[in-house]
C-alpha cells in the first residue's frame, strides 16, 4: 500500500520528502525533488543540507509544531531553487521511525502576482501622497523635497534629484540621499547640456531614460559613463520636465534595485505630469502676484501694494514721504503718443530710484509716484528732495511737481501723505506759472485754477467751453465700430483746447469734478436720444466718473433721472470706473457696483493692469466690460509674458461673458498679435484719436 502511495506522490507532485524528526535524516524524496536538487543518493544526508543548503537545522523547522492528528500548513521561499512554495507538514510513522512528511506546491507565480499587486498599491499610495502635496503646496521647494524623499525611499534608490536646464547649462537644484550616501548636488552645477545629448532623443519623445547597467553605455558615451561612475552610479531612471514644449529639466533616481526598475517608468510618467503642472501653477501664481503688486512699466510697486502696505507705516520713526507727479503727461501723450509718455514715466522712476537709492517706491496712478523712506534723518531726506528737484529741473523731457513731508514719528502716515499731496499740487501750480512764457498761456493757467470755484466751473459749462469728444472702439474681427468712449476737452479760447490732464487734476483736488462728470453724462445721453429719434444706428458709449463723483450724494439717483429725462435705454451708456477707486476712502466698490447694476446700467472697469491687476476682481465684483490698460499691450510684440497674461485674461472674460477692450492699440503689430491671442475689441490711435462730436456724427452716425 505504501509503495502505491509513493508511486502516486512521485508522479503527481513536484516535491515530496520524508525526514526523521530526531536525526533530520532524509528518508525519502520523490523523483521530481531529486531532479530539482540534483540528488542521486540520500544515504546519510540531512534534510537541511539537501533542501536549504544549511550546515545546521533550520531556524524555521516545523518539527515541534507537528502532530499525527492534523496537517500544518505554511509558506516559504526556498533560496536553493529560488521558488516560493505552499507547504503541508504532518507527523507520520515511517518504518518504525517518527518522521515528518512534507508536500510542497509551487506557488511562485501567485506569489509574484501578490507582490506585484502589493507594489502597485504601495506605488499608488506614494503617488497619491506626492500629488496631494504638490496640489496643496505654495512652496515649490518644500514640495519637491518631499516628493524626492518619498520616491527615493519607495524605490530603494541611493539618490533622487531634479536638474534644471538654463540655456546650455544644467544645475542640480534638488537632491535627496539615502542614509549613508554622500550628497553630490554641490559638485553638479553648470554642467554642459551636451552631457545628456543621448538622453535628449528620449526626452524629445517624452520618454524616460533607463540605464539598467552602467557598463552597457561605456562604449556608447564615455563622457556620460565617466560622470556617472564617479558618482557611484550603476543604474538610473530619469524623466523629462517640459514647459510649452521646451525641456526645462529632468528628475530621476540612482541605483534602484533591478527588480524595481521595470515598475519605475509608469510611475515616473504619472509623477512628471503632476510635477510639470505644479511648476506651471506656481509660476502662474507668482506672475499674477507680481502683476498684482508691481507696476509693469516702471518696476515700482503699484497702488494695490501701496494700499496693502499703508497701515504698516504707521508709528514708523524718522519717516520721509515724497509725492511726485509728472507735469504735462497728458499733453505729451496727445502730442507724441503713449510710447513717448511711457518713456517719460520710466525716466521719472529712474530719477527717483537714483536719488533715493533705498526706500519703498510706488506708482499709484498714471503719473503719480510716492516714495516712503524709513529710518532716514531729516537732513538726509531733505538733501535727497533737493537733488531730485535738481534732476527734474535739468531734464529736458521729464518735469515733475514734488511734495514732501518728514516726521520724527508717523502716528498717521496717511495724514503725512495728504499733506505731501497738497504741497505737490501747489508746486504744480507754480511750475505752470513760472515755466509757460507767453501771456496767453499764463492767463489760461489762471483760468484753470479759477475752475476750482463751483460758480466759475458752472459758468464755463453753461458757456459750452467743455467739449465732449468720442474715441471709437472697434472689433478685431473686421474693425467695425462697436462702441465709443466719451472724453472731455476744455476750450480756453478760440485757438486753445486743453486735454483732460491739464484741468481734471485741479477739479478733482477741489472736489468739484462731479459737475463736469454729470455734464458729460447728460450731454452724451442727449446725443443718443437725438440719434434715436432720427432712426440712426446706435452703439453704446462709455462715460468716465471720478472717484470723488462716485461718493457724491444721490449719485445713482442722478444717473437714473438723467436717463429717464432723455428716455434712453440704460444699456446704451456704460458707467466707466477706474480700478484705482478701489481702496479710496468713502467708496464701497462692490456695493456701489451692485447697486448700479441693479438699476440696469452697464459697468466698465477701466485701467486693468495698472493698479489692481488681481484675479480677485473677477470673483468679487460683477461687471460687464473690462478695459485692458495700454501698459500691458505696449510692447506685446516683444513681451511673451504680456501676451500670455492678456491671452489668459481674454479666456477668463469669454467664459464669464465679460467684454474685453484693449486700450492704446497704436500699431499693426500690436493689433495682429492681440487678434491672434483671442482679443475681440480694441481702442487706440491705430483706429482713431478722440474726435469732436460733430466729426464722430459725420463719420459714424
Amino acid at each position: 500500500m505504501r509503495n502505491v502511495l509513493l508511486d502516486l506522490l512521485d508522479q503527481m507532485l513536484e516535491l515530496v520528502y520524508v525526514s526523521d524528526v530526531e536525526t533530520y535524516e532524509l528518508l525519502y524524496i520523490n523523483s521530481a525533488g531529486k531532479k530539482k536538487f540534483g540528488i542521486d543518493s540520500l544515504h546519510g544526508k540531512k534534510c537541511y543540507q539537501v533542501l536549504q543548503g544549511l550546515d545546521a537545522p533550520c531556524s524555521f523547522c516545523t518539527n515541534d509544531k507537528l502532530c499525527e492528528e492534523s496537517v500544518y500548513t505554511w509558506e516559504f521561499t526556498n533560496q536553493m531553487v529560488g521558488r516560493h512554495y505552499l507547504l503541508k507538514d504532518k507527523l507520520v510513522d515511517w518504518n518504525g521511525r517518527k518522521a515528518r512528511i512534507e508536500i510542497a506546491t509551487d506557488i511562485t507565480e501567485n506569489q509574484q502576482e501578490k507582490v506585484a499587486l502589493k507594489n502597485a498599491l504601495q506605488a499608488e499610495m506614494v503617488i497619491q501622497e506626492c500629488v496631494r502635496r504638490l496640489y496643496e503646496t505654495e512652496n515649490l521647494s518644500e514640495a519637491i523635497d518631499f516628493v524626492l524623499g518619498k520616491i527615493g525611499s519607495f524605490l530603494m534608490a541611493s539618490r533622487a534629484y531634479v536638474f534644471e536646464i538654463r540655456g546650455d547649462k544644467m544645475y542640480n537644484t534638488y537632491e535627496w540621499c539615502a542614509p549613508g550616501i554622500t550628497p553630490e548636488m554641490g559638485k553638479l552645477q553648470e554642467l554642459d547640456i551636451s552631457v545628456i545629448d543621448r538622453w535628449r532623443v528620449y526626452f524629445d519623445e517624452c520618454e524616460c531614460v533607463v540605464v539598467e547597467d552602467l557598463e552597457d553605455i561605456k562604449e556608447v558615451n564615455r563622457e556620460e559613463y565617466d560622470i556617472l561612475s564617479m558618482q557611484g552610479i550603476t543604474s538610473l531612471v530619469t524623466a523629462p520636465l517640459e514647459q510649452d514644449g521646451k525641456l526645462i529639466g529632468y528628475f530621476g533616481v540612482d541605483n534602484p534595485p533591478t527588480e524595481k526598475i521595470r515598475n519605475i517608468v509608469p510611475l515616473f510618467h504619472t509623477l512628471r505630469y503632476f510635477l510639470m503642472s505644479t511648476i506651471r501653477r506656481i509660476e502662474d501664481e507668482r506672475l499674477l502676484t507680481r502683476l498684482s503688486f508691481e507696476d509693469m512699466l516702471t518696476g515700482f510697486y503699484n497702488r494695490n501694494r501701496y494700499m496693502q502696505d499703508l497701515v504698516a507705516f504707521n508709528n514708523e520713526e524718522k519717516i520721509g514721504i515724497a509725492y511726485v507727479d509728472v507735469n504735462g503727461l497728458k499733453n505729451l501723450n496727445d502730442e507724441f503718443g503713449h510710447s513717448y509718455g511711457d518713456k517719460v514715466l520710466v525716466e521719472c522712476a529712474r530719477n527717483i530710484e537714483q536719488v533715493f537709492g533705498t526706500g519703498d517706491f510706488y506708482r499709484i496712478g498714471g503719473d503719480e509716484f510716492i516714495v516712503i523712506c524709513r529710518g532716514v534723518s531729516k537732513e538726509h531726506f531733505y538733501e535727497n528732495i533737493r537733488e531730485l528737484k535738481n534732476q527734474f529741473a535739468s531734464s529736458e523731457s521729464c518735469q515733475a511737481a514734488i511734495g514732501y513731508q518728514w516726521a520724527e514719528k508717523a502716528g498717521d502716515v496717511q495724514r503725512l501723505i495728504y499733506t505731501a499731496d497738497a504741497m505737490m499740487y501747489e508746486d504744480k501750480k507754480q511750475f505752470y506759472r513760472k515755466t509757460l512764457s507767453s501771456d496767453r498761456y499764463r492767463h489760461y493757467n489762471d483760468d484753470v485754477l479759477g475752475l476750482t470755484k463751483p460758480a466759475v466751473l458752472k459758468g464755463m459749462i453753461d458757456e459750452g467751453r467743455f467739449k465732449v469728444y468720442l474715441q471709437p472702439k472697434v472689433s478685431f474681427a473686421d474693425r467695425s465700430l462697436i462702441g465709443a468712449e466719451a472724453l472731455v476737452r476744455y476750450q480756453v479760447d478760440k485757438d486753445v483746447v486743453l486735454a483732460p490732464g491739464q484741468f481734471l487734476p485741479v477739479l478733482e483736488d477741489a472736489k468739484v469734478i462731479g459737475q463736469l462728470d454729470f455734464y458729460v453724462f447728460e450731454y452724451t445721453c442727449s446725443k443718443i436720444a437725438e440719434w434715436l429719434k432720427k432712426g440712426k444706428k446706435i452703439v453704446p458709449i462709455s462715460v468716465n466718473f471720478s472717484r470723488y463723483t462716485l461718493v457724491g450724494k444721490d449719485f445713482l439717483n442722478r444717473l437714473k433721472n438723467i436717463c429717464d429725462k432723455h428716455g434712453i435705454d440704460k444699456e446704451l451708456v456704460e458707467i466707466e470706473i477706474t480700478e484705482s477707486v478701489k481702496g479710496t476712502e468713502g467708496i464701497d466698490m462692490i456695493r456701489l457696483i451692485d447697486k448700479i447694476k441693479e438699476e440696469g446700467f452697464v459697468i466698465s472697469i477701466d485701467d486693468f493692469g495698472v493698479n489692481y491687476a488681481n484675479l480677485s476682481l473677477f470673483t468679487s465684483i460683477d461687471f460687464d466690460v473690462l478695459k485692458i490698460d495700454k501698459s500691458l499691450a505696449e510692447n506685446i510684440q516683444h513681451n511673451r509674458k504680456a501676451q500670455m497674461v492678456i491671452e489668459s485674461i481674454a479666456g477668463i472674460c469669454r467664459k464669464m461673458d465679460i467684454r474685453m477692450v484693449v486700450e492704446g492699440v497704436e500699431t499693426e503689430d500690436q493689433f495682429n498679435i492681440l487678434n491672434m491671442i483671442g482679443c475681440e475689441q480694441a481702442q487706440g490711435y491705430l483706429f482713431s484719436r478722440p474726435m469732436p462730436m460733430e466729426e464722430y456724427e459725420a463719420k459714424y452716425i
